[in-house]
């Protein structure tokens, strides 16, 4: 019995562990792309690359783009972030999350992409990548934790391989839960009115 229960402990530190680096990795990314670039400068150079169509410099601006968010951005999608006012400061967050938002183009707003716009359909997105996130970081840290303490000594070879199998299940298990928090907290950006001040810029 106190196996079994330091067993299901050292499971729980593994899984608080995945969500407490994600959560570290999430911070440290905010901070580095929001403050150690030099916005204003970037964000005048790309007006100057864009014009009026971004695609006669396209290459130049992708390049700066991609200091702010590894998203994919379509040409329109570029030039509303870069000639709207306020919307540019927002960059970084909308591409975190463009699988599940899309900009309203008529409104100068966010809103949600498609199904998302259903609340039942959100928390339930929300609940799903919970519940995998649960289910298969428990099943990799069970199976990395029983491959370290039982199968090594006497199978090395095959607890590699269950050690391995066992880190590519927590490896999924984190995508999920960044995908949860992506999500989180679910009104960050939708209807958010945009503020055309220089700290935008």
């Amino acid at each position: 019995m106190e196996a079994s229960v330091a067993f299901i402990g050292k499971v729980v530190v593994v899984l608080v562990g995945i969500a407490s680096i994600i959560g570290v990795v999430s911070r440290v990314y905010l901070s580095h792309s929001s403050q150690n670039y030099k916005r204003v400068e970037l964000y005048q150079q790309l007006q100057k690359l864009c014009g009026t169509d971004a695609n006669t410099n396209l290459s130049e601006i992708l390049v700066i783009l991609r200091l702010f968010t590894p998203a994919h951005l379509t040409n329109k999608e570029i030039e509303w972030f870069i000639w709207t006012p306020g919307a540019f400061r927002y960059l970084p967050e909308y591409g975190r999350k463009i699988d599940f938002i899309e900009i309203d183009y008529e409104n100068a707003s966010f809103q949600w992409r498609g199904s998302f716009s259903q609340r039942r359909k959100l928390l339930r997105t929300l609940a799903w990548f919970l519940a995998i996130y649960g289910v298969v970081g428990t099943v990799g840290a069970t199976a990395l934790i029983y491959a370290l303490q039982n199968l090594a000594p006497a199978k090395p070879l095959f607890a590699m391989a269950v050690s391995v199998a066992g880190l590519l299940l927590l490896m999924l298990s984190a995508y999920f839960l960044r995908e949860f928090l992506n999500l989180m907290p679910p009104q960050y950006l939708i209807e958010r009115k945009l503020r055309g001040d220089a700290a935008d810029k």
